[in-house]
């Protein structure tokens, strides 16, 4: 009741603000909104009217007119003339974030008489109220949010950057799009040469002398001897003769070579009884002689060398020509 009762009080000192300095100037204060919520915004009015002939000066606000309440926006003077009256409005947006009761001490307004005495009359007080948000009481813990931010409009200065590097980033496209199809199938700058591939028996070989040079089986290793062998074979398949050899079984790998007119039956009936033999060593835990270790190494060594490519064979000659 007492808070209700301070509120009405300070909306009817809000209703009295104009006074009468004497019979010739006024001057009057008013507030928009005498009761604000804690962050709101509203406006304060100043307002002189004196006849012709006079000096005013208005008073300047600045950023704060009291400590609980601060100046966001100041109007220009708007100054009219009426039946030899003038009259000058001012306008300030302002606002608090101090919850309570405050009084806006009067404004002073400096005259200047047309005999030129001077005098100072005052504006009438000023009252109003700051509340805060609303709060639950059945939710003691509760806590209440503050006002939403206003949004700000984009303007067009602040788009222009973002949509001229836009524009230009869509140009350097289309000119390199431009460029490569004009290019067509010629070599430029964007096309990198491949490395040419190295002819299979040339990596099947190296690896054979790598795999002799580790003298695997000799060290009892026969299974890894084995793995490694059958490996650089299946390798040397899938490059000479196409032959998915690294995912296919040994039947598979058979099955596959068969159609191959470029490998003898011997040659065929060999690689059979290697595949076999690796199988069974490595999956049976079989053990092999050495003599069969060294005829499975240069039956795969001889393969490679008979049923490499033929233009190979002439571009060695060559190569052997230029060299001598």
């Amino acid at each position: 009741m007492k808070r209700l009762q301070k509120i009405i009080l300070f909306l009817l000192f809000g209703l009295s603000s104009v006074m009468q300095a004497n019979a010739q100037v006024k001057i009057s204060a008013s507030i928009d909104t005498v009761m604000l919520l804690i962050g709101d915004q509203t406006t304060l009015r100043l307002s002189a009217t004196y006849p012709e002939g006079m000096a005013v000066q208005m008073p300047i606000l600045t950023d704060t007119i009291i400590r609980q309440l601060e100046v966001i926006e100041a109007s220009t003077f708007d100054t009219t003339t009426v039946n030899g009256q003038v009259i000058i409005n001012q306008a300030y947006v302002v606002t608090s974030f101090d919850s309570g009761y405050y009084q806006i001490p009067q404004f002073p307004l400096a005259i200047t008489m047309p005999d030129g005495s001077f005098d100072t009359i005052y504006s009438n007080n000023l009252y109003f109220g700051v509340m805060t948000m609303p709060i639950d009481t059945t939710q003691p813990n509760a806590i209440a949010d503050i006002r939403a931010l206003e949004e700000a409009p984009v303007t067009f200065k602040e788009v222009l950057p973002w949509l001229l590097y836009s524009l230009l980033g869509i140009l350097i496209v289309a000119l390199v799009y431009l460029l490569v199809r004009k290019l067509g199938g010629k070599e430029s700058i964007f096309m990198v040469k491949e490395a040419p591939k190295e002819p299979a028996h040339v990596i099947a070989l190296r690896d054979l002398d790598t795999l002799k040079e580790q003298k695997l089986w000799q060290r009892g290793l026969t299974k890894e001897y084995y793995s490694s062998l059958v490996d650089i074979l299946r390798v040397y398949l899938d490059n000479r003769f196409n032959i998915q050899a690294m995912e296919s079984t040994s039947e598979e790998i058979l099955r596959a070579v068969g159609p191959c007119s470029e490998i003898t039956r011997e040659q065929k009936d060999e690689l059979k009884q290697l595949l076999y033999r690796a199988d069974f060593v490595k999956f049976a835990k079989a053990s092999a002689l050495a003599n069969e270790n060294e005829d499975s190494y240069c039956f795969v060594e001889g393969f490679v060398v008979s049923t490499k490519l033929v233009e190979q064979l002439h571009e060695d000659a060559d190569n052997k020509q230029n060299k001598e």
